[in-house]
């Protein structure tokens, strides 16, 4: 499915933190690691199917709005900053300004866009393609809920990524659908956002700007590993200095030396490569730091190898292997300014 979506908007409001923030918390000082964070906003798409053997969608879909909304009012006054807005590249002003929800109606069966996902589809169902450029770029969260006529459900998160990396997005997810659940067993655990007590912020001349990516010729695919493939593919990637690699080594090593034979094959000579992957570091930090530690605790890894003719799928997944790779050294630099009581593991 390719074509632009019917998409008929209800309604666009800002849903505010169920309590209002505590005046010691209105002023979020950012990180060292957050300053360097482009103003972009993290994307994520989170489908559901009709839920049992609903009809009246429409009914359904008024419930399930008020339970998004309301659940997301009382999950930001957890995650207060995403209800902030970026003061300057220093700071997050936490006045419960809010987050932007967006309700749509899409005129199409979940299924259709399920079987075969199109990336510029997919972008209609994230909150950014529907609002100002103003909006998305002062918003630190942006949610819109989009029902299907055949009663599915998806909803678009777009946070900035100048107050979360991909594990604060997680931990913000989880928190929002337990408040929606309103389940008795399950705990919320609050985030803390101190990342500039360890990573100290620096008077820095960083440009504030939006990301504007370079427009050229390419190709965008998607590739599906199924779980008996993937399981094959880590039986062909053991080797003795990775004797059991993971799945993510096994289908990285795959791509990066298909990647490397295909150039090979255009240019007609093997060229050198460097693959780069960002890594959450919360792990890595000494003493360790727990999942609910907010804001961006993301380092880089990058491992380099010489492309040849016969190479093999073992040296790709070795080059892989945190013993030989470049830990973290387009970063390094900045991670020396981690606080006393921190360190990095290497």
């Amino acid at each position: 499915m390719s074509v632009p979506l019917r998409i008929e908007i209800m309604q666009r409001e800002t849903i505010k933190p169920s309590s209002p923030t505590p005046l010691h918390l209105r002023s979020l000082k950012l990180s060292l690691l957050d300053q360097f964070m482009p103003v972009v906003h993290i994307p994520l798409l989170l489908f559901y199917p009709r839920n049992g053997n609903d009809t009246d969608h429409l009914a359904k879909a008024t419930e399930r709005s008020l339970l998004l909304k309301t659940s997301l009012s009382e999950a930001l006054t957890h995650f207060y900053p995403f209800a902030g807005r970026l003061k300057d590249n220093s700071s997050i002003e936490c006045d419960d300004h809010g987050a932007e929800y967006i309700e749509a109606r899409i005129h199409c069966i979940l299924s259709d866009i399920l079987k075969k996902p199109d990336t510029e589809v997919l972008k209609q169902l994230l909150p950014a393609a529907l609002s100002e450029a103003a909006t998305a770029r002062d918003s630190q969260l942006l949610v819109q809920a989009s029902f299907f006529d055949c009663g599915g459900l998806a909803i678009g998160v777009n946070l900035s990524h100048k107050v979360a990396d991909a594990a604060t997005v997680t931990s913000f997810i989880k928190c929002w659908a337990a408040t929606a659940r309103r389940s008795s067993t399950e705990v919320v655990i609050s985030p803390v956002f101190m990342g500039a007590s360890i990573f100290p912020q620096m008077d820095l001349p960083i440009p504030m700007l939006p990301v504007d990516l370079i427009q050229g010729e390419s190709v965008m695919k998607r590739f599906v590993f199924e779980a008996p493939k993937i399981t094959a593919l880590k039986a062909k990637a053991i080797s003795a200095s990775v004797p059991d690699p993971t799945r993510v080594e096994s289908v990285t090593a795959l791509i990066w030396k298909c990647a490397m034979s295909a150039s090979r094959s255009n240019l007609g000579v093997p060229r050198k490569s460097v693959l780069s992957l960002g890594v959450n570091i919360r792990k890595r930090l000494v003493p360790t730091l727990p999942d609910n530690y907010g804001g961006n605790y993301v380092g880089s890894i990058s491992a380099r190898m010489e492309d040849h003719d016969d190479l093999e799928l073992q040296e790709a997944c070795i080059s892989l292997s945190p013993e030989d790779m470049a830990l973290f050294e387009s970063n390094r630099e900045l991670l020396e300014f981690a606080a006393a009581n921190h360190s990095v593991s290497v």
